[in-house]
């Protein structure tokens, strides 16, 4: 650390000194004037105030100081402490003028001195007085608007108080503006990296790298041919001409494919881009081996060799998702139940009367006709041979479906999902397009969800402003190296940063998305607003300064989101062109708790299904609120991925990161966007979790039954170690342990070869 430090605080120390002096010191003592007291009143140089400074932060006041002098007080007792600690010996600078001035010469008495001066300096005034009545000038004028302006500062320093005390630093913070359109990403040269995409593969074959055609190597293939141009097409032409297949095998099986994958491109030259994923859905696993250790991974789902087979499954759903139509009576029965209840003036008797013929009906539903008609004798009747004697037509909720608006709420509509089961088997077969559409995205980061959505949008040939509140090199190389990747002809990432916290933010995003003089000159088709932050840990007792900021950023600034490119739309003319809205609803409704206002910020996205009925923006934006199910591996859930497949063990559906963009995706294909123009969609892509009671509960026995296991596992395994080496001694497990053997280096010295002496020696010997 010595030899790294250069002498100067971290960006860390210095930001928390910087809050310190600004929320706790009065107005007008920065930390400049700190600084010069801290050298001034005690000596101190800028190492030994960085040390005070530090421990000022430990000692930190309850509330602001009220004046300078309080302020120097507590500066005062921080040096002592700090002097204490650092054994160090401090005196002031008086105390040290004074004792070096003693060596000099005889003091003077400052009493004296003053009363030498006196009547002069009453003469000066006297003159300075004078002087001003004549050129009409007040010598108090400062003074006054000093005191003035101590008031108005005292007046907005307990205003900034205020605000502190209320919001916390945590949001003071979060809400400041990083936006700005100088550093801008685009990344659009889809044309230049295909061929070094060709060209890899190319080679790969000739040095036999490439040896079997898999599924990498299929979807490899189907990005090439999505970004074909005419330049790739004479780019390819000519290794093919070129290529020596006289060199060997794997030169002419080069050639070969490279004339397969040509004809390919030719083919789609003019077709638009597709995004179809050709990867194997996955389904978790978790394993525990004998000494206890967890291991968790995704392997490739049974019985589901590709997207057409997991949309299949999505539509067939589980027994836990069975919906009969007696079901629907019994919820009907149910509400007017709880209506006919609700009457207080209902006498106790007439009450009995219907909640005992409400128990007949429920145990009517649940029999067939000749357990409820009798015949005259009271018997009942016989069934015809062949009648079927369930209990109605039985029906299954699809795993994925859509929902429509009711009177009592959005209940399963079997036609919306039949539409949307469509889309996806369409999509699994021949893929989707997405060329010329404009795309905002919002929580795309490295992991997430959005990530994955991303990439199909470029895959299919949109353009997409994607934002990241942590706009670094890293950044925008994990960005670069996604459109290498993915990117389509036509397609077009550009990367800027952006605080959803911030409202000016929010405001001039838009303004640049729409701006056709500075900005990009784009309109909307797809808004995917993802950004969210963790509030895990809250309850209702402990909601602080980043619960509220992550309720600005997950409702509040989403809504101002939507209202300016609203306004940008109604400012510029477009009323025939819609942006979809696919806003991220979520099924935790306060379910699993501990999570702050989450809950709350996502349940308040659904009043924007009736405010699109209630408002006038309906010709301007499209609403698809999607409920995201149980998504594997993203930063919210991963901490859950080992009991996964103990809950799909309940015929529910857990998914990747990859399953669930495709969802998403299909929700932007061009059927369900025309669905939106007519009416909200409110798609439900829970995987059936909704039908297990108590999931919280289940969750908890299911983790604590799996580390109960791997204890009793790793204590077994620990007992074991020990009773071998009692048994066979200490030394009899050095053949079984693994041991890791780092790389050392080798290098060779050959013999020097000896010099011929007739050529080389003789030579020199005779001159």
């Amino acid at each position: 650390m010595q030899a790294t430090f250069d002498g100067n605080l971290g960006k860390q120390s210095q930001s928390l000194i910087a809050r310190l002096i600004s929320s706790k010191m009065p107005g007008g003592f920065n930390i400049t004037s700190t600084r010069k007291y801290l050298e001034s009143r005690w000596g101190l140089a800028s190492g030994r105030q960085d040390g005070a400074l530090l421990l000022a932060l430990t000692m930190e006041p309850p509330a602001r100081l009220g004046s300078e002098g309080d302020a120097k007080a507590f500066l005062d007792g921080v040096v002592q402490k700090y002097a204490a600690n650092a054994g160090v010996n401090l005196s002031s600078a008086a105390e040290t003028g004074s004792s070096g001035g003693s060596g000099g010469g005889m003091m003077m008495d400052p009493a004296a001195i003053d009363a030498l001066t006196k009547d002069q300096r009453a003469l000066f005034k006297q003159q300075l007085e004078l002087f001003a009545r004549y050129l009409k000038m007040d010598l108090r004028a400062g003074d006054k608007a000093s005191l003035d302006s101590k008031k108005s500062e005292k007046v907005l320093q307990a205003q900034l108080d205020l605000w502190n005390t209320e919001h916390g630093d945590f949001y003071a913070s979060g809400i400041e503006p990083v936006f700005s359109p100088l550093k801008a990403r685009v990344y659009d040269s889809s044309w230049n990296w295909v061929r070094q995409d060709a060209l890899s593969m190319y080679y790969d074959v000739i040095f036999g790298r490439l040896q079997a055609v898999d599924r990498e190597i299929v979807s490899q293939c189907i990005r090439i041919m999505s970004r074909s141009n005419p330049k790739l097409l004479d780019f390819m032409q000519y290794h093919i001409d070129n290529c020596p297949t006289e060199r060997g095998e794997t030169y002419k099986l080069a050639k070969e494919l490279a004339q397969q994958l040509f004809e390919n491109c030719q083919e789609v030259l003019n077709v638009a881009p597709m995004y179809k994923d050709v990867a194997v859905p996955t389904a978790p696993r978790t394993t525990i081996d004998a000494r206890g250790n967890l291991n968790y991974e995704e392997v490739p789902r049974a019985s589901c060799r590709k997207l057409e087979h997991y949309v299949q499954q999505m539509a067939e759903g589980g027994k836990i998702s069975e919906y009969g139509n007696r079901t629907k009576v019994q919820n009907d029965l149910q509400r007017i139940y709880k209506l006919i209840k609700q009457q207080h003036k209902m006498s106790k008797t007439s009450q009995l009367e219907i909640r005992s013929l409400y128990g007949d009906v429920l145990r009517s539903l649940a029999m067939n006709e000749s357990q409820i008609i009798p015949e005259k004798n009271g018997k009942p009747r016989k069934t015809l041979k062949g009648t079927s004697q369930n209990k109605g037509k039985v029906e299954t909720i699809p795993f994925l479906h859509l929902k429509k608006k009711t009177l009592h709420g959005w209940d399963y509509s079997k036609r919306l999902t039949g539409t949307y089961l469509n889309c996806l088997e369409n999509a699994a077969r021949d893929g989707v397009t997405f060329q010329g559409k404009y795309v905002l995205m919002t929580g795309a980061g490295a992991g997430s969800i959005g990530a994955e959505v991303l990439q199909g949008l470029v895959s299919g040939g949109a353009k997409v402003v994607v934002t990241t509140s942590r706009f670094s090199r890293e950044v925008t190389e994990y960005y670069q190296s996604m459109y290498t990747r993915f990117g389509s002809r036509g397609s077009q990432i550009v990367v800027v940063p952006f605080n959803q916290g911030s409202k000016q933010d929010v405001e001039a995003l838009v303004e640049y998305i729409y701006d056709t003089k500075t900005g990009l000159g784009w309109d909307l088709d797809f808004i995917v607003p993802f950004a969210a932050i963790s509030e895990n840990g809250r309850q209702i007792d402990t909601i602080d300064s980043r619960s509220e900021l992550a309720h600005r950023i997950m409702l509040t600034n989403l809504i101002r989101l939507l209202g300016c490119v609203k306004s940008q739309k109604t400012e510029r003319g477009f009323e025939t062109r819609p942006a979809q809205v696919v806003l991220p609803l979520s099924p935790n409704h306060g379910t699993f708790g501990n999570d702050g206002l989450y809950s709350e910020s996502k349940l308040a996205l659904e009043t924007l299904f009736n405010r699109w009925y209630s408002e006038s923006w309906a010709n301007y934006l499209t609403v698809c609120g999607a409920v995201i199910g149980w998504t594997r591996g993203t930063g919210l859930m991963s901490g859950n991925n080992i009991v996964a497949e103990g809950v799909e063990a309940f015929g529910v559906r857990t998914f990747s990161q990859q399953e669930m963009a495709f969802n998403l995706l299909g929700l932007m294909s061009p059927k369900i966007v025309d669905l939106c123009q007519s009416e909200p969609v409110f798609a439900d892509l829970n995987g059936g979790l909704q039908f297990i009671p108590n999931l919280n509960e289940t969750m908890t026995k299911l983790r604590k039954d799996i580390m109960e296991t791997s204890e009793i596992r790793k204590a077994v395994s620990k007992e074991s170690a020990i009773e071998h080496s009692v048994v066979n001694g200490a030394d009899s497990e050095v053949l079984f342990k693994k041991k890791t053997v780092d790389p050392r280096a080798n290098i060779k010295f050959d013999f020097p070869n000896l010099p011929d002496w007739k050529t080389e020696i003789a030579p020199i010997t005779i001159s």
